[in-house]
């Protein structure tokens, strides 16, 4: 319990952090970040994937999951959704959506 809570004030206090910052940080230097911060995430589910995927009873689960997940989301439009629900400029959507900020 301490530790969602810890991780869930930490997440607040980087927002907070960042929300201030993002104005003196310069676009390249924003992009970059954005792109070291996206290979840290993949870096790190990879691993969490490999190293247990060799543990589960079912292994093809995941790569079912992931294939179904995809489908309902093509489904649903999410995406489309999200692009709509950003009143921002046209390519922020596009940016926004493929982690580019």
């Amino acid at each position: 319990m301490i530790g969602a809570i810890f991780n869930t004030s930490m997440i607040l206090a980087g927002c907070l952090v960042g929300s201030i910052f993002k104005k003196g940080i310069k676009p390249a230097y924003h992009a970059i970040l954005l792109q070291a911060l996206g290979l840290a995430a993949c870096v790190i589910g990879i691993n969490a994937v490999v190293q247990r995927m060799p543990q589960s009873k079912y292994p093809v689960l995941f790569i079912v999951s992931l294939a179904i997940g995809g489908l309902i989301g093509q489904a649903l439009d999410i995406q489309g959704h999200f692009g709509k629900s950003q009143p921002r400029p046209d390519n922020l959507n596009y940016n926004l959506s493929n982690g580019q900020g």
